[in-house]
């Protein structure tokens, strides 16, 4: 998949930056290289949640940017080692970390029939780095102030970031492209409609499932994908399963092609010996630090995390299934700068360190047994949504730990748009999510800058000013020059307690009469007999 996070699974999928998905790799398990393989065929996969609006330039939910994978091609791809590969573009090069050239394979068509010019790619990234597009991708994949111009008849598009980008070719060359009409009416981009993807969209049903079929005529997939390889499916169709057990009965049958799956689901699957690709989930806490809100204190945060075993709060979730969490990148494909960032940064579990701070902070605990301030209870709304593992136990285990010390808490299972609507309105104040990052450049926004009722994708409002100053530094370092950098900063951010990375849970996405990759997934597909 792309350098492009999201907040996925627990929260629903409010996109933030880096999408990428877990550990790549070939699958294994019953070894489907050597079944046959079947051309044809529909790959049925399960999401969550319903994909709302397929539009790529405003989505929040990594379900429908895995979807809109298979509609809207990107310049490049990468492999599981973060290796750039042809995808729409045939050539690539940069001058430092500010200027990049892309120039487009012959020949390139869009769903609707038109042809895919330089000057549309030029136009998709000049449309984004405004602010009025109110993209979640401006800041994260191509930066405020960027420049594209083009040359039709050489298929050559110049791009000048306008903000320095260590990965400057990976991020610009993993926007999705919608073609001319799909950028001119924001319309056919929410139905799916005039991309550059190797599928078209055929069938919504909204909340239920959604459909897209193969373009026969394709030529431009990455690396030998071509549209008439053996085992290529001839459709595509994410079908909504909110249930893990509902997920796992479907695979079972033969029903679905693909689920992720945890705890005792994955227990369950595992031992039918499917093909099976290991992935891991970073579950992480975070606070909404707008003004007015508890959370904006220090103090209440570095509280909050002494209060909970997140040992057990984590393995709780996982159904025991994971690790304590190393850094935010874990699970990233690739993951550029590997590290551990969290271990010695996070405050360690102390119940009564926390009373005492909050004590100190002026939170008394009145007759009922809740905390307040000038009349104002220390009372949490927690958004969460997962899909895998058992996020209502730990939603509960974290309500309990948190009343021990005077904290209402009050969990709210959220499908993805209404987290998407939340955030996005700042109508929250602790979000139990699944942040995913493999480019911690694209990271960036979600923790610095405006929020999101300003314009931003800061998403809570969190104010570092050790993490914009390493993260200054770091962006004017190409590549992975920068990691240790990057490593500083993410850091610092756990020290803050702007982001409480806490467990890892591991994952695996199963396969039944289908193969797949984590990196590269919708080029990856392979249909198989059994």
């Amino acid at each position: 998949m792309s350098a492009l996070w999201k907040v996925t699974a627990l929260a629903g999928g409010v996109m933030l930056a880096l999408a990428a998905c877990g550990t790549g790799g070939s699958p294994t398990g019953n070894a489907a290289s050597t079944a046959k393989l079947v051309s044809g065929a529909t790959f049925t996969y399960s999401t969550s949640t319903s994909l709302g609006s397929l539009d790529p330039y405003q989505t929040t939910l990594n379900d429908t940017f895995v979807f809109d994978s298979f509609l809207y091609g990107t310049l490049i791809v990468l492999d599981a080692n973060g290796n750039v590969q042809a995808q729409l573009a045939e050539k690539w090069s940069a001058e430092g970390t500010k200027k990049a050239t892309f120039t487009l394979r012959a020949g390139v068509t869009c769903s609707d029939g038109s042809r895919l010019q330089a000057s549309d790619v030029a136009a998709v990234m000049n449309y984004l780095a405004k602010p009025a597009s109110r993209s979640p991708l401006l800041g994260q994949l191509v930066q405020p102030g960027t420049t594209a111009t083009a040359d039709d008849a050489t298929r050559t598009v110049t791009i000048t970031s306008g903000k320095p980008d260590p990965f400057l070719v990976e991020s610009l060359g993993s926007t999705p492209i919608v073609c001319k009409a799909a950028l001119e009416n924001p319309k056919l981009r929410a139905e799916g409609k005039a991309g550059s993807g190797a599928y078209k969209i055929s069938e919504i049903a909204q909340g239920d499932h959604y459909t897209a079929e193969l373009r026969t005529d394709y030529a431009w997939g990455p690396g030998d994908w071509k549209s008439n390889g053996a085992g290529v499916p001839a459709k595509v169709t994410a079908r909504v399963v909110s249930s893990p057990t509902t997920a796992a009965n479907l695979l079972l049958s033969g029903e679905l092609n693909s689920a992720r799956l945890s705890g005792i689901e994955q227990v369950r699957v595992a031992a039918r010996k499917l093909p099976s690709v290991n992935t891991q989930l970073p579950a992480e806490l975070l606070f909404n630090q707008a003004a007015g809100r508890p959370a904006a204190d220090l103090a209440v945060r570095t509280a909050i995390v002494q209060a909970l075993d997140l040992a057990k709060i984590g393995k709780v979730l996982s159904g025991d299934k994971g690790e304590p969490l190393r850094q935010i990148l874990q699970g990233g494909v690739p993951n550029y700068c590997p590290g551990n960032t969290v271990q010695g940064n996070l405050p360690a579990t102390d119940v009564a360190a926390a009373k005492a701070a909050l004590d100190k902070a002026g939170w008394t605990v009145g007759a009922d047994g809740i905390r307040a301030k000038n009349g104002r209870q220390l009372a949490f709304v927690m958004i969460y949504k997962f899909t895998s593992g058992q996020p209502t136990a730990a939603a509960e285990l974290i309500q309990e730990q948190l009343t021990a010390i005077g904290v209402k808490v009050t969990p709210k299972v959220v499908d993805g748009p209404a987290a998407g609507n939340a955030l996005g309105t700042d109508n929250w104040d602790l979000l139990m999510a699944n942040l995913q990052v493999n480019n911690p450049y694209a990271f960036v926004p979600s923790f610095s800058g405006a929020a999101f009722p300003d314009g931003g994708t800061n998403f809570g409002s969190a104010r570092n000013a050790e993490y914009d100053q390493l993260t200054a530094k770091a962006a004017a370092m190409p590549g992975k020059t920068g990691c240790e950098l990057w490593n500083q900063a993410e850091a610092a951010l756990v020290r803050n307690v702007d982001i409480v990375p806490f467990y890892a849970l591991d994952t695996p996405i199963f396969g039944n009469r289908a193969t797949f990759t984590i990196a590269r997934f919708a080029w990856s597909i392979q249909m198989t007999a059994n």
